[in-house]
């Protein structure tokens, strides 16, 4: 049963869609994005995601077990009443979408269109920072020499030589490769 103080992550998602695509002069009804967002979750409609009893629209870690995607929005908004989300990449709205129903930054506690969860595992984050906060946290964050820019970590995880506990050893090569890199950076000096 919800709390009547739990905010609803379905009516977040709907307002911060609906904000995001105003700010760019399209106005799209709550119906449509109340839609939108149950498509995203891969329900046919906002009925359909609301009488599901397994569903908690007040869980702000709902994105961690729930399949989202753009495959029911690419199927379903083009059936909708004329609306401005027939003219929008959907792709994009997809991707607002997900911004929307992912929890806040930790740091500025806002919701963000570039909201990253922290770690390698997309499904239990350890956290959530946008990339403004990553950026100018430095000290805080970082992000492995493997995984690359996609992946942001606790900069506590990430070790000496630039990795996170999954690459943890990768840069360090045995004789025989070291032995191999220098061969091929003799190769590439003669050459």
């Amino acid at each position: 049963m919800s709390d009547k103080n739990t905010p609803d992550v379905i009516d977040t998602a709907v307002e911060f869609l609906r904000e995001y695509y105003r700010a760019r002069g399209q106005d799209i009804r709550p119906a449509h994005a109340h839609a939108a967002i149950s498509h995203y979750l891969g329900y046919n409609s906002k009925i359909a995601l609301k009488s599901d009893s397994f569903f908690d629209p007040t869980d702000v870690d709902l994105l961690n077990y729930n399949e989202t995607g753009i495959q029911k929005l690419v199927e379903c908004v083009p059936r909708m009443k004329p609306n401005p989300l027939q003219r929008l990449d959907l792709d994009r709205v997809g991707h607002v979408i997900y911004a929307g129903l992912a929890p806040a930054c930790e740091c500025c506690n806002e919701k963000s269109i570039d909201i990253t969860p922290l770690g390698y595992e997309e499904r239990e984050p350890d956290g959530w920072v946008c990339q403004d906060c990553a950026s100018r946290y430095e000290e805080d964050y970082a992000c492995c020499r493997f995984c690359g820019d996609d992946y942001i970590y606790r900069a506590s995880q990430i070790n000496h030589r630039g990795e996170c506990p999954e690459h943890n050893g990768e840069s360090v090569y045995d004789e025989e490769e070291e032995e191999d890199m220098e061969s091929l950076a003799e190769y590439f000096q003669n050459h």
